[in-house]
């Protein structure tokens, strides 16, 4: 098959769905498929991969009294865009969080190909910022009823969905790199000083929860002293999160800011276990997944998105951050007995087996199957309100 993995955000960025797209594009070109990814250009960015076709543009935008990111193709782009569908003739056209104005709509708009698109994000408000929702909401259901195939990470992002349709959502979850994130990584020497280590990855922002575990590793200290917490990750919260901890002089808290991907595998290997106390907004729960993968048991905030990875044996360490007397109480059993430990690294393994990319490319090949033997050849397909849509989005981007 000729395929096109279609992302709605600058591709040279580091991301959870350009990381998606790359794994997924990789595995079915292992399989014997020719995949392009098109993603918007960014001025003064080039790229030298015959696989990546920078289309359109992204940028920053005014917009209410904010600034929001938008992704466009615009008077040669926009021919340039037409050209492109024509040329490479693909047979399916997968598109990633397709309600992301505004590139994705405006090639689906185009395509003549099969469409299938996944639902990446929890909250529909990671997606339609409030400034521009009602510029969007009249396009999303025409955007989904144009869609041949659609699939959801999680059963978490369904529910925004079914807003606009009640037809079949394929449940195919996202991926982990099992050759990256697994037992044989190195630890970290310097902090294998016989301290429990206590792993925090993620953005410093309120949704994560890190304050919230540092409250209750304040708290852990006085009953198990000989614990350490490492802190990774940057975002709006870290200054205050520096400042709390400063406060109260809690000891033996190491703040490395933002992680490079390179780093984090080692990390999990050094950590005696990992935890993840995000209040909500989480469609899956990589993060869990990469840890579990490398045989650490974990601890995560009782939400929706990591209900479906802590499952069974795992959701007893399911937590409510805010209650931090349990948070506390769940910290000190994984701190001070380590049988238990490793009965939940071993369960956390072979869970995280279910997430490896070649099974996750199983799935999103069983739907392009179904969705190519079942598509009618020569169905008229209605754009007419998904054009109307667009062409509101271009008056609007006029007067700016």
């Amino acid at each position: 098959m000729k395929i096109a993995q279609i992302c709605p955000y600058n591709f040279l960025r580091s991301g959870g769905v350009q990381s998606h797209i790359e794994y997924l594009s990789s595995e079915l070109r292992d399989r014997g498929h020719a995949v392009k990814i098109i993603a918007p250009g960014v001025k003064g960015t080039t790229s030298k991969r015959n696989d990546l076709i920078l289309l359109g543009s992204s940028n920053e935008l005014p917009w209410a009294d904010t600034r929001i990111e938008l992704s466009i193709a615009l008077g040669k782009r926009r021919k340039a865009l037409k050209e492109i569908l024509e040329k490479e003739k693909f047979d399916i056209i997968h598109f990633h969080e397709p309600w992301i104005p505004v590139l994705s709509m405006q090639i689906l708009a185009e395509s003549k190909s099969i469409n299938v698109a996944t639902f990446h994000a929890a909250n529909r408000k990671n997606i339609l910022i409030q400034s521009f929702a009602t510029l969007v909401m009249p396009i999303a259901s025409s955007v989904v009823n144009l869609l041949d195939g659609i699939i959801a990470v999680s059963d978490v992002p369904t529910k925004y969905i079914r807003e606009f349709s009640d037809r079949k959502i394929h449940i195919v979850p996202n991926g982990i790199d099992l050759n990256n994130f697994n037992r044989r990584k190195r630890p970290l020497g310097k902090y294998l000083d016989g301290k429990i280590n206590i792993l925090f990855l993620g953005r410093m922002d309120r949704r994560k929860g890190a304050i919230y575990l540092v409250k209750a590793f304040r708290k852990l200290k006085k009953k198990v002293p000989n614990t350490r917490l490492i802190l990774g990750g940057a975002g709006d919260e870290l200054k205050s999160i520096k400042e709390y901890i400063k406060r109260y002089s809690i000891e033996d808290v190491v703040v490395l800011g933002f992680v490079d991907e390179t780093l984090k595998p080692r990390l999990y290997a050094t950590c005696d276990f990992f935890c993840s106390p995000a209040l909500y907004g989480e469609s899956l729960g990589i993060v869990l997944l990469e840890a579990m993968a490398t045989g650490k048991p974990v601890i995560g905030g009782d939400n929706p998105g990591y209900r479906t990875v802590l499952k069974g044996t795992g959701s007893l360490f399911l937590v409510k951050p805010q209650r931090t007397d349990d948070f506390v109480e769940k910290l000190e059993i994984l701190s001070t007995n380590k049988p238990l430990r490793n009965v939940m690294g071993e369960w956390g393994v072979e869970e995280s087996r279910k997430y490896s990319w070649p099974k996750v490319a199983d799935g999103v090949l069983d739907v392009y199957e179904k969705v190519l033997s079942t598509k009618k050849r020569g169905k008229l397909v209605d754009k007419k309100s998904v054009n109307e849509n667009l062409q509101k989005w271009y008056k609007q981007l006029d007067k700016k």
